[in-house]
């Protein structure tokens, strides 16, 4: 954390963003959308790679399927970064596939796959979450798909 000339830490929008962000990923390793909830805007939007923009009832239905098919998930937050109203981060996300998927049956399997994304965020609320994450290994994973072959 930044200091400010006499040692302190400096409350600063940017940090406080971030310790925001920090919050609303806790709430989602421990599966609570209401929590979650209370960290958007009425404005909010979630635009996940490869799928329509959600309000946030589209997005807590992509959360509750996600919770539903990894009931151990667990969201650690390995970068970030704040600028004015932007927060910048990057996750690893790890769990067992233990419900469907995608229409893929459980498999038991324990997976890891990184996410990154930008917030935006408006009166100490999320607004806007623009996200991204390795799918095609999260399929892999999975066996869904097949993994790439190390020959040359």
């Amino acid at each position: 954390m930044e200091t400010n000339y006499v040692g302190g830490p400096k409350n600063t929008e940017e940090e406080r963003n971030k310790a925001m962000i920090h919050q609303y990923f806790e709430h989602h390793s421990k599966k609570d959308l209401q929590k979650i909830e209370k960290l958007v805007t009425p404005k909010h939007r979630f635009y996940f790679s490869g799928m329509p923009p959600m309000d946030w009832n589209g997005h807590k239905q992509f959360l509750t399927a996600l919770f539903n098919a990894f009931p151990d998930i667990h969201f650690a937050i390995e970068d970030i970064l704040a600028e004015g109203d932007k927060v910048a981060f990057r996750l690893a996300v790890t769990g067992t596939h233990s419900g469907v998927f995608q229409g893929i049956p459980p498999t038991g399997k324990k997976v890891s796959f990184g996410g990154t994304g930008i917030g935006t965020i408006v009166d100490g609320k999320l607004e806007e979450n623009r996200a991204h994450a390795d799918i095609m290994g999260l399929m892999q994973q999975l066996g869904a798909i097949p993994a790439p072959s190390n020959a040359p």
